[in-house]
């Protein structure tokens, strides 16, 4: 009978375990006072020493009306003693809280006899331009209806059509045309203030303000900056069957400026 063997049988070992075994491929101890690798030096604290600490600043989003926003835009991108043409001017509910002197304001709108598609301005001489059209469509009977005493208080509604385009593409029309002619009066590196709101047309999502900044981009503008204003009242009720969408709370304004050259980046007024 065979004698059973008194070595035992080597295990099994994985690759891993092979590797670190040899000593060339084994890490080599870390030391503390090694230099610090970039990972290292990028997760350091960066200081600031220049400016000042203050968290009162300019934000995004506010529960608040457009008069209240349109100052803090205005202190954020336009110098302080700029021509400023407001093309929709309506009753001026944007400029109560803007301090009189502090920028040169041409307002106009059709009651006035301009339209914000044909200005009387030169090529090139104005700052800023502010345009808050009518960005709803309203299609007659109750649709909308709440919109249209809004649309009457600003005075800018009967703008015409001018164009084969229906409902919600008429309202990107008039943003579009309004925004060839303010890129033409404006400045380099003017800067053009737009309000606008999404809405549901025709059972549809539309998202008027991707379609502004996509549209103005093409004619030449930067799209810097956005802003969301929320209204802090309910909206008027509606007689749904069933709700689809969000009703829309919120609208926006969009900051866009004309670039002087194709590597421009923004720099803040003086």
């Amino acid at each position: 009978m065979a004698r059973p063997s008194t070595h035992a049988a080597p295990k099994a070992v994985g690759r891993r375990q092979s590797i670190l075994d040899s000593p060339q491929d084994r890490p080599a101890a870390r030391s503390d006072s090694a230099p610090a690798g970039p990972a290292q030096e990028s997760r350091q604290k960066r200081v600031v020493r220049n400016g000042t600490a203050t968290n009162d600043l300019v934000f995004s989003a506010y529960v608040d009306g457009n008069e209240a926003m349109l100052p803090r835009i205005l202190d954020l991108y336009v110098a302080p003693g700029s021509t400023v043409a407001d093309v929709t001017y309506g009753k001026g509910v944007f400029w109560r809280n803007v301090q009189g002197e502090l920028y040169n304001l041409l307002a106009t709108d059709l009651q006035t006899g301009v339209d914000c598609r044909e200005l009387p301005y030169d090529d090139g001489v104005i700052d800023c331009v502010v345009f808050d059209p009518p960005y709803m469509h309203t299609p007659g009977g109750t649709a909308h209806a709440t919109q249209q005493p809004f649309e009457r208080y600003y005075r800018n509604n009967d703008t015409g059509n001018r164009t084969k385009a229906k409902y919600h593409e008429a309202v990107l029309a008039l943003y579009e045309d309004g925004g060839k002619e303010a890129y033409r009066v404006l400045r380099p590196r003017g800067v053009m203030i737009v309000k606008c709101q999404d809405e549901v047309c025709s059972n549809r999502q539309r998202f008027t303000h991707v379609e502004i900044i996509e549209a103005y981009q093409e004619l030449g503008f930067v799209a810097e900056d956005l802003f969301v204003v929320v209204r802090n009242n309910r909206p008027g009720v509606s007689r749904a069957v069933r709700q689809v969408h969000a009703r829309k709370n919120h609208s926006y304004f969009l900051v866009f400026w004309k670039r002087d050259r194709p590597s421009a980046l923004w720099t803040a007024p003086e």
